[in-house]
């Protein structure tokens, strides 16, 4: 009986459970939405929120063109921002679209390939008066400046005790160290600037982010002055070494019209060096020098001469150079080979200047289109304040009316506020600062063939964009 009974109760319960299954399968149907961003009834701190849902299918397929996401009765389903898979939809509205603070709901709608329907809508809050917390506010400016001087004053006791210690066991001395590991240039004009400018880019977004009252601008400043304080000294050792290195090549070409003079009565090229170098006094002079002291030391001209004229870094001297080298290891009239190379270096000189004055045009046209770009933005900062909010229910493919669009709650889905003066000069600021760093680099690469030769080109135009900005709109 107990075993009936038991039986009994076993069949009971698995019965319930199956109509249980049942009941769950038909409330679910064969098409599941789940909502995934905005989660339902969340809060979203931005005004265009990325909108997305995931589906699944148990009778059939689901393809792009059967599922449509309504947002506040606006179909966004073919608006740019829009991506949907066969197993999710995504929506991230464009700035044009964004949406207002206040309540919105989203509606889903799936349909299968097999005639299955479903469809989900859930609601989510956009309330920008409580912005998502600030990453540099937390950080206190103080506090963070006393640990970075304590953490400096550790590492220059632990240096000074090391030198200390080197001094007291192996006779160390800073001459004599340098003398055998000179500083690369590098550290100098790339390495430390970044260090430095990274440390005042933190140290001035939390400063700027922290302290009330600071100008709209003053992040934008803060990067601006971090971006002068790590490039300027690169940009200026690039220029430099540019200059340095045309002045090598016409003092080269210079040198091997004088040779082959001097060949052409006689004396050897090994024996023109040691004398040219008496009478040098151009940028090549220290340079002859050492090499008429390698050729008395014995050592063969064409090494003499590709040791000489490594440090100048140019191809273009490099290249005659070897050429020079090669002649003379072949013998002949190397005089001959020698005043070919001179003319067609001086000829490649010429043809280089004559290039880079037919450049300055192009380059002031470039200037005068950053100053065009920026006259335009400034006049539409200035008439900002008038615009009104623009109606694009159109692109629903059905203008809203008056009483439907009140009806539907879609008035504001289908119209787009004016944004605020503010936040459009800070963008229009932030776009001009894109704009300068790009246009001088283009500057470089179009006259120089290199980028970093368009960096000073780069901090010039934004330092005239942010003395334009700041005297147009003071404060």
């Amino acid at each position: 009986m107990a075993r009936s009974w038991l039986l009994l109760a076993l069949l009971i319960i698995l019965l319930l459970a199956g109509q249980n299954a049942q009941g769950a399968r038909a409330a679910a149907g064969p098409i599941i939405i789940t909502p995934v961003n905005p989660a339902p009834a969340a809060i979203s701190h931005t005004q265009t929120p990325n909108i997305s849902a995931t589906y699944t299918d148990s009778a059939g397929r689901i393809f792009p063109v059967g599922v449509t996401m309504i947002v506040d009765g606006l179909d966004v389903t073919n608006i740019e921002g829009t991506v949907i898979t066969a197993s999710e939809i995504s929506y991230t509205p464009p700035a044009v679209l964004k949406l207002q603070p206040g309540n919105h709901t989203v509606t889903v709608d799936v349909t299968d390939s097999a005639g299955n329907h479903a469809e989900y809508s859930w609601g989510f809050t956009i309330n920008t008066t409580v912005p998502p917390p600030n990453p540099f506010v937390v950080l206190n400016s103080r506090a963070l400046l006393l640990e970075i001087g304590v953490g400096a004053a550790v590492v220059a006791a632990a240096a000074g005790g090391y030198v200390l210690y080197l001094k007291r066991t192996r006779r160390f001395t800073f001459h004599k160290y340098f003398a055998t590991h000179p500083i690369q240039k590098e550290y100098i004009v790339l390495y430390i600037p970044a260090v430095a400018a990274f440390v005042f880019v933190m140290i001035g977004l939390i400063f700027v982010t922290g302290t009330p009252g600071e100008p709209l601008l003053a992040p934008e400043y803060v990067v601006i002055i971090g971006l002068f304080i790590g490039l300027l000294a690169f940009a200026m050792d690039a220029r430099r070494e540019k200059r340095r290195r045309r002045t090598y090549e016409r003092a080269f070409a210079q040198f091997l019209f004088e040779m082959a003079d001097a060949m052409r009565g006689g004396i050897d090229p090994a024996k023109c060096i040691v004398e040219l170098a008496k009478t040098s006094g151009n940028i090549m002079r220290k340079d002859l020098r050492i090499a008429a002291d390698g050729i008395r030391m014995g050592r063969p001209f064409d090494v003499v001469l590709q040791t000489m004229v490594t440090p100048m870094r140019s191809a273009l001297i490099n290249r005659y150079a070897g050429l020079i080298s090669d002649a003379s290891a072949v013998g002949g009239e190397t005089s001959v080979v020698v005043y070919r190379a001179a003319k067609d270096m001086d000829d490649f000189i010429k043809i280089e200047i004559e290039r880079n004055n037919q450049l300055v045009l192009p380059v002031a046209v470039l200037y005068i289109a950053f100053g065009v770009l920026m006259a335009v933005l400034f006049s539409l900062l200035f008439i900002a304040p008038t615009l009104g909010s623009i109606n694009i229910s159109f692109l629903n493919g059905n203008p809203l009316n008056s009483a439907g669009a009140s009806g539907s709650g879609g008035v504001s889905a289908a119209s787009v506020p004016r944004l605020s003066p503010a936040a459009l000069k800070q963008r229009f600021f932030d776009l001009m600062l894109i704009n300068s760093m790009g246009t001088g680099v283009i500057i470089g690469a179009f006259t120089e063939g290199k980028a970093r030769y368009g960096l000073l080109h780069s901090l010039a135009l934004m330092a005239a964009t942010a003395i334009s900005f700041a005297v147009v709109f003071p404060g």
